[in-house]
């Protein structure tokens, strides 16, 4: 599959307004993709949107509100058509030691970071079958590296990794293919307060990953793709010097 075979198809990308989710949109559309953005902010929706190359639409929502998430699939499908790829990009994060982490920031950030993904897939799930389609989800290296204050994060970003292989493997059948990325620092939202200036401009850009994500959705179907890892070049907290 080329990157002209995604013409007209339809994506469904939660966290698009900003960050990671906004530039895979701004990619996907570049191919011809219509895109629905999902995310909380109507203002950051609506930037995004303008600036997509194929024609989308936005849809404010809160995915862990499980009841909006059948609302969020009829109206891309009323208005776009069939969804063909589903992209989970929505996510926060909180640097915490595990003595500060209280049940509302681990509740939250898991309702975010894994369980909306399980419970969105789950009702797009008929659609995907039917379309054949694909499911982008968005991981992270801490899966891997672990960090200091990560725990609430990692534990998330670890479980989207465990479901994407179970989806994957019950997808296979009805031609189904899971693509799981997982990016170390990349510069987004989520450094907002966390980091300064000088680490976040030694960071990957957000549009690196929203670029490797569009191709691999574009690449031959008959390619199983295990969790890619990407990171900066250098690690951006370190000089150098």
């Amino acid at each position: 599959m080329t990157a002209h075979d995604l013409q007209g198809q339809v994506a469904i990308v939660t966290g698009g307004g900003s960050g990671i989710g906004r530039a895979i949109a701004a990619s996907l559309a570049a191919d011809g993709v219509r895109c629905a953005l999902v995310g909380r902010r109507a203002e950051k929706l609506d930037s995004a949107l303008g600036r997509l190359a194929t024609p989308g639409i936005a849809i404010v929502a809160d995915i862990t509100d499980h009841r909006t998430h059948a609302q969020i699939l009829d109206e891309t499908q009323n208005t776009l058509g069939p969804v063909n790829i589903l992209v989970h990009s929505a996510g926060i994060f909180e640097n915490q030691p595990i003595e500060d982490t209280t049940d509302e920031v681990w509740d939250g950030i898991l309702a975010v970071n894994l369980t909306a993904v399980m419970t969105l897939t789950r009702t797009a799930w008929p659609t995907l079958v039917s379309t054949s389609g694909q499911i982008v989800l968005i991981s992270s290296i801490a899966t891997t590296r672990h960090f200091e204050g990560d725990a609430a994060y990692a534990a998330s970003k670890a479980g989207v990794d465990a479901l994407g292989q179970v989806l994957a493997l019950e997808g296979n059948k009805h031609g189904i293919r899971v693509i799981t990325i997982n990016p170390a620092q990349t510069d987004t939202d989520l450094w907002d307060d966390k980091a300064p200036p000088e680490v976040r401009a030694r960071m990957m850009k957000s549009t690196a990953v929203g670029e490797l994500a569009a191709a691999l959705v574009a690449i031959d179907r008959d390619v199983d793709l295990s969790p890619i890892r990407i990171r900066p070049t250098q690690d951006p907290w370190k000089t150098g010097d």
